[in-house]
């Protein structure tokens, strides 16, 4: 079929609940081992791959291109560009369909197209009250002023938010992603 796309090769990592097995595995170390996996197993000569493009939820803070971040880490040459696409859970298809797009275009031949996660890894964050009550606190110079900052801290402040909640969560109705797609 002229100008048609073909998957030659999938694979996909073991998997785990969040806070199990994989807890200590970062998003970066599960798609390093599939795409070196991937690369081996469909026999690609490196120099032929045109482009990464990883659908990614929510990047890692440590490899915020985390598509790049894993094109050197398995290997690829260093000219290979790599792009991060994001759309929720559809962010591995989104992957896809990007790779299609570009082959179909003509401005690729040899895609990778991956998704990944580590969703044990999603930070955790505060309120902007308790924000202000850490800085108050790196702000003070004195002991008294130390004591007086960590005087203000109530238990209520050491009660997170959870990213992965507040990132699937839209803003504008309050339902999260499952709910609203």
């Amino acid at each position: 079929m002229p100008g048609g796309v073909v998957i030659t090769h999938g694979l996909r990592s073991v998997y785990a609940k969040f806070g199990t097995a994989l807890r200590n595995v970062s998003a970066v170390e599960l798609g390093r081992q599939v795409i070196t996996e991937l690369i081996e197993r469909a026999d690609i000569d490196p120099q032929r791959v045109d482009e990464v493009i990883v659908g990614c939820a929510g990047n890692p803070v440590d490899a915020a291109n985390i598509a790049r971040v894993l094109a050197l880490k398995t290997n690829l040459p260093r000219t290979v560009p790599a792009v991060t696409v994001q759309r929720n859970c559809g962010s591995g298809l989104e992957a896809i369909t990007s790779a299609v797009e570009r082959i179909r275009s003509g401005r690729a031949q040899v895609v990778i197209a991956a998704g990944v996660e580590s969703m044990s890894h999603y930070p955790l964050f505060f309120s902007a009250a308790t924000q202000a009550k850490f800085e108050a606190l790196a702000q003070a110079r004195t002991v008294g002023a130390r004591l007086g900052a960590l005087s203000r801290f109530r238990p209520r402040d050491f009660s997170p938010e959870i990213a992965l909640e507040a990132g699937l969560t839209d803003p504008v109705c309050g339902l999260n992603m499952g709910e609203t797609a």
